[in-house]
């Protein structure tokens, strides 16, 4: 799935949780209103950290400090009110979590409004340019491993792997069930999946020492991680590739349909919002004790996924440097 479509994250999905207002108090200044409902300092000191990590690219174009801080009010302000209209269309009758109202009535709205969009092939094709690197698939190589906390142990598995017929994986993963320490990996015969080399699920010396192996069933000296010392045995390797404007349009066309809909539910949770006329107090919301991690969020991006291939993506057992052994 390309990357701009694992990344991002449904508004008022990533917003919704089941909370009511706390009524205000001398220490809790209420900071906005919307209807009767009132938006407190601690309502949005609670919410803000989360909220600043999961929109921290729309908060890194606001440059001054009430930008950011109205930024965050704002997306509990439209939270409301899509609530309050879920409210007064009865959804509460049938679904009594916020979440659930907010993305049924807003489904319900995009869904008997919109009419099929037929999208331009020279979209396709600008978004295919644009996307270019997500669109490319890494290097990958799949590897077993056996994982032991002992590195004479894993010496030891090493000597006898190297012993065994090369494409013997059944002995391999033999010795996987008699040494491994990782319960996980032992109960999948030591197969950990595939993994590029941005891969964070092993410790960077273990992706290395994998990418290293150049032959189909080379197995590899121990390398020290943070559980133990791992023992790889390459099993395939997949190369780089890039999928022609053909094999990504369909991809790319439900990606474009999706982000139509989510724009629309956005406008609409806008509208609600601009028909409520929300009262804000932003000489309060100026004062809120708000962390310096939740106004410039830091954080990484999330780390790359290792994506399935198709049936059109080449599969090759090894390098061009390599070749697969008998």
């Amino acid at each position: 799935m390309i990357a701009s479509m694992r990344n991002s994250i449904p508004l008022f999905l990533a917003l919704a949780v089941s909370a009511c207002s706390p009524p205000a108090k001398v220490d809790n200044p209420v900071l906005a209103r919307i209807g009767e409902v009132p938006i407190t300092a601690r309502e949005l000191q609670a919410r803000a950290p989360a909220l600043a990590q999961l929109f921290r690219a729309q908060l890194a174009t606001n440059a001054i400090d009430i930008e950011k801080r109205s930024f965050l009010l704002n997306l509990l302000l439209k939270e409301e009110a899509v609530v309050q209209e879920a409210r007064r269309r009865g959804y509460d009758r049938h679904l009594a979590v916020r979440s659930e109202m907010i993305d049924r009535m807003l489904r319900d709205e995009v869904e008997a409004s919109n009419k099929p969009v037929e999208l331009p092939d020279a979209d396709i094709e600008r978004y295919y340019l644009d996307h270019s690197e997500e669109l490319t698939w890494p290097e990958q190589v799949r590897v077993l491993q056996v994982v032991s906390r002992d590195r004479a142990v894993a010496e030891k598995v090493a000597a006898q792997a190297r012993a065994l017929e090369r494409s013997d994986l059944d002995g391999f993963q033999g010795l996987v069930v008699k040494y491994s320490d990782d319960w996980h990996l032992r109960a999948l015969g030591g197969n950990g999946g595939f993994m590029d080399q941005k891969s964070s699920r092993y410790p960077a010396a273990v992706v290395k020492a994998a990418f290293a192996l150049r032959r189909l069933y080379d197995v590899s000296d121990p390398v020290e991680g943070e559980r133990g010392f791992h023992v790889l045995k390459l099993v395939q390797r997949l190369p780089a590739f890039t999928p022609t404007l053909a094999e990504a349009a369909p991809e790319i066309r439900a990606e474009l349909r999706r982000l139509l809909v989510e724009r629309k539910k956005d406008a609409l949770a806008r509208a609600l919002l601009a028909r409520a006329e929300p009262d804000i107090d932003f000489v309060a919301l100026a004062k809120v004790p708000l962390a310096s991690s939740v106004l410039s969020p830091q954080g990484a991006t999330a780390a790359p996924q290792v994506r399935a291939r198709s049936a059109t993506q080449p599969e090759l057992q090894a390098t061009a440097g390599g070749a697969a052994a008998p």
